[in-house]
C-alpha cells in the first residue's frame, strides 16, 4: 500500500500543471466520497446529512449574494469540488485531460491554469447574476465541478486550432472545431434537463475560452492579470527569505586572491539575485533545475 502511495506522489510531484488539476480534483473527490463512507457507517442515516450540510456549504458555490460575500473562496473551491456521482468527475477529468493536453502544444502550464481558473471564475459570475435576475429561477441554487472550467480550455483550443485532427477513442478522426461545436449544442439541447444552472456555467466558461483563442490569435493573453496575482501570493514567502541573501557572500576557506575572490563572488551574487527575482515574478516552479540547484546549494552556506 505504500508503494503505491509513494507511486502516486512521485507521479504528482513530477507531472504538469495539467495532471496537478486532476490529481487534485480527483483527490478532493475521494476525501468527500470516504467522510460519506465512513459518517454514515459511524452514525448511520444521519451521517448522511455530514457531507450535505458541512462540507459543500463551504466548498461549494452558493448563488445567493450574502453568501458569496461571507464565502468568497466559494469561487474558487467549487472548481476543484464534485459531487458524488462518479460520472460528473470522470467525465471533466476526460475532457480535460485529452483536450488539455492538446492546449499545452500551443501554449504553457501557466496559461492553462489562469484559463482554468478564469473559465470557472466567469462560469461562477455568469450563473450568479442570470440566477439573481431571472423569474425562472425561485431560489437559490449551489454550484460544484470543475465543467466551467474545462469547457474554457475545451473551447479555446478548438477554436485556437479549428482544422486541427485528433482521434476519438483512438479510431474516429475528427476536426477540434466539430468537437467544440458538440459541446456547445450539447449544453443547448439539455439547457432545461434538471441542470440549467450547470448549463449556464458551462456556457460561461465556453465563452471564456473563445475570448482566450481570439485574443491569443492577436497576440494578447487574458490570463496575465490572474498568472500576476498568483506569482504575487507564490512569490511572497521568498520576498521575506531574500532578505538572507547576503549570506551568499560568506563561503568557506579559499585558496585564491583575493581579486579572484571577489569576481567569483559577485558574478555568484548577482545570478542568485536573478534567481530570486524570477522567483518574485513567476513563481518557484518557473525555475529550470539549474537554477533550482544553484539555489539549493547556496542555502546550505
Amino acid at each position: 500500500m505504500s508503494t503505491i502511495i509513494d507511486d502516486i506522489k512521485q507521479k504528482y510531484k513530477n507531472g504538469n500543471l495539467l495532471i496537478k488539476i486532476i490529481f487534485v480534483n480527483t483527490g478532493v473527490y475521494l476525501s468527500i466520497l470516504l467522510i460519506n463512507i465512513f459518517s454514515r457507517l459511524l452514525l448511520g442515516e444521519q451521517g448522511s446529512d455530514i457531507v450535505q450540510e458541512y462540507i459543500y456549504p463551504y466548498l461549494a458555490l452558493r448563488c445567493n449574494l450574502l453568501d458569496i460575500a461571507f464565502k468568497p473562496w466559494t469561487l474558487i473551491t467549487h472548481q476543484f469540488v464534485h459531487s458524488l456521482d462518479i460520472w460528473h468527475l470522470v467525465g471533466n477529468m476526460f475532457l480535460l485531460y485529452f483536450l488539455g493536453g492538446i492546449f499545452l502544444t500551443y501554449f504553457s502550464q501557466k496559461q492553462l491554469f489562469g484559463l482554468y481558473l478564469l473559465g470557472g471564475l466567469i462560469g461562477a459570475a455568469s450563473l450568479v447574476i442570470i440566477t439573481n435576475i431571472s423569474p425562472y429561477f425561485a431560489s437559490d441554487i449551489s454550484a460544484v465541478g470543475a465543467s466551467a472550467a474545462v469547457m474554457g480550455i475545451a473551447i479555446a483550443v478548438c477554436t485556437y486550432a479549428p482544422k486541427n485532427e485528433v482521434y476519438l477513442f483512438g479510431a474516429i478522426k475528427v476536426q477540434l472545431q466539430w468537437i467544440g461545436l458538440f459541446l456547445l449544442v450539447s449544453d443547448l439541447i439539455f439547457f432545461y434537463d434538471g441542470n440549467t444552472g450547470g448549463h449556464i456555467a458551462h456556457l460561461g466558461g465556453a465563452a471564456t475560452g473563445f475570448w482566450f483563442a481570439t485574443s491569443a490569435k492577436k497576440g494578447k493573453d487574458i490570463t496575465i492579470p490572474i498568472n500576476g496575482i498568483i506569482s504575487y501570493f507564490q512569490g511572497v514567502p521568498d520576498l521575506f527569505k531574500r532578505k538572507s541573501k547576503l549570506k551568499v557572500a560568506h563561503s568557506n576557506v579559499r585558496n585564491m586572491t583575493d581579486d579572484q575572490y571577489n569576481r567569483v563572488q559577485k558574478a555568484t551574487q548577482e545570478e542568485i539575485d536573478a534567481i530570486l527575482d524570477k522567483i518574485g515574478k513567476n513563481g518557484y516552479e518557473s525555475l529550470s533545475k539549474k537554477e533550482k540547484d544553484i539555489l539549493f546549494k547556496f542555502s546550505k552556506k
